[in-house]
């Protein structure tokens, strides 16, 4: 016999199908988010790694959905700054920075799968690091990946200053995916206005020396931190 909670359950999903909608369990740092953005209108977001902000991104569909999330999306891959461009052309809300963060007036290299590679994985030109053992660490999935190797130079900017420039009065999302420089990312915002309220970043490629330090570091700050999707991790403020 079916538990009480099973026929709660099943009835209030056939009252939300019958609206048009669905019921999904959304993860712990979505939860966060959407209920502090409810308070916090204006929401400002920054990302350090957008990409071509589709592929593997877990904010487009907050981009996407929310009209109130005023947003920098940083990417250094030419490539990708003109799909970021071209995907939200009509959303003034949204800027788009072709850039890499770091070092202020410096210039970055960074090691990527080339443009015109044919025969790769989908995911190959999600490949773009400062460092280029990061890139090669995938060979046991692309045997050849070093024939497909390529530079480019990027100019570097400081985090506090692409905020400055945006006048974000704060951030309240920080989310980094630079193939194992995230936590150089994390480490600037001590060089912001105030602390932002969630932090999303990559922690696959960091070492284990690396991430530790990167745990301690935010928990120094005040931050509560939760490993998410086995390569990221979620940072909060405590209450």
């Amino acid at each position: 016999m079916r538990s009480l909670r099973s026929k709660l359950r099943k009835a209030l999903h056939k009252t939300v199908h019958r609206l048009g909608f669905r019921l999904v369990r959304t993860p712990v740092f979505e939860r966060a988010i959407r209920n502090w953005e409810l308070d916090h209108q204006p929401f400002y977001f920054v990302q350090v790694g957008a990409h071509n902000g589709i592929t593997s991104d877990p904010f487009h569909r907050f981009l996407i959905e929310n009209i109130a999330w005023e947003s920098i999306l940083i990417e250094p891959q030419s490539p990708c700054v003109q799909t970021l461009q071209s995907i939200y052309a009509d959303r003034p809300n949204i800027r788009i920075e072709h850039a890499a963060i770091g070092p202020e007036q410096e210039t970055l290299r960074l090691y990527k799968v080339s443009d015109t590679a044919v025969g790769l994985p989908h995911w190959a030109n999600q490949l773009a690091s400062a460092r280029r053992e990061v890139i090669l660490s995938h060979k046991d999935r692309i045997p050849d990946i070093e024939q497909h190797l390529q530079t480019q130079d990027v100019r570097c900017l400081g985090l506090a200053h692409v905020v400055a420039k945006h006048r974000f009065p704060r951030v309240d999302l920080l989310a980094s995916d630079t193939e194992g420089f995230d936590f150089e990312i994390v480490k600037q915002i001590d060089s912001l206005p105030s602390l932002p309220e969630f932090i999303y970043y990559e922690h696959l490629h960091l070492s284990k020396l690396e991430y530790e330090q990167s745990l301690g570091f935010l928990k120094d700050r005040g931050y509560l931190t939760q490993a998410v999707n086995n390569g990221d991790t979620f940072a909060m403020k405590r209450c």
